[in-house]
């Protein structure tokens, strides 16, 4: 089984992915035994990886490692394209690691078992979605005159204002004079 992340080889021995996709529902039988439910949609999917990577290849770990923390010129997790079978049976194309990445010694063999997650990117739903159009929320209005503010004068003043002061009024006037109100 191989791994490749842009190209790059994941090197280790014993390599195990495991490909799954979480399915988001919602129960509405409220209080009783009804088992309907509402479905919300397909979260990403999702690739575990696990691996073990003998002591001596030290430089296949810090490989691993440096692809890890690798970011995009905006600070963003770096987004690679994957080629493994699991992932292609999967549909899933690009991904980006995800969760955590658990690097632990071996007990018996002198090597470490590394385990970490790869969580799908730019997904086929994702992209239809993204085309659907949007729907449009349509204005309603009722039938009759609209209702007044009863502290607002005819001149559009607030009934209730305060009195402006002399130099006050000037700004005022100034200020509607060069940017009347809309």
């Amino acid at each position: 089984m191989t791994l490749l992340l842009d190209g790059q080889k994941i090197n280790g021995k014993a390599l195990k992915v495991t490909a799954n996709v979480r399915i988001d529902s919602e129960d509405m039988s409220g209080q009783t035994s009804n088992t309907d439910s509402a479905h919300k949609g397909f979260k990403a999917k999702a690739l575990t990886v696990s691996l073990m990577i003998p002591y001596r290849d030290e430089l296949h770990l810090a490989e691993l490692m440096r692809l890890v923390e690798a970011t995009d010129a905006g600070g963003q997790l770096k987004t690679y394209r994957v080629v493994n079978n699991t992932a292609r049976a999967f549909g899933v194309r690009q991904v980006e690691f995800s969760d955590s990445v658990s690097v632990r010694e071996d007990e018996i063999l002198a090597a470490w078992r590394v385990q970490f997650t790869l969580t799908e990117k730019l997904s086929n739903p994702e992209r239809v979605e993204t085309r659907r159009p949007e729907n449009r929320v349509q204005q309603q209005s009722g039938t009759g005159a609209g209702v007044a503010d009863p502290s607002v004068t005819a001149d559009g003043e607030s009934a209730g204002a305060t009195e402006l002061s002399g130099f006050e009024g000037i700004l005022k006037r100034m200020d509607d004079y060069l940017g009347p109100a809309s």
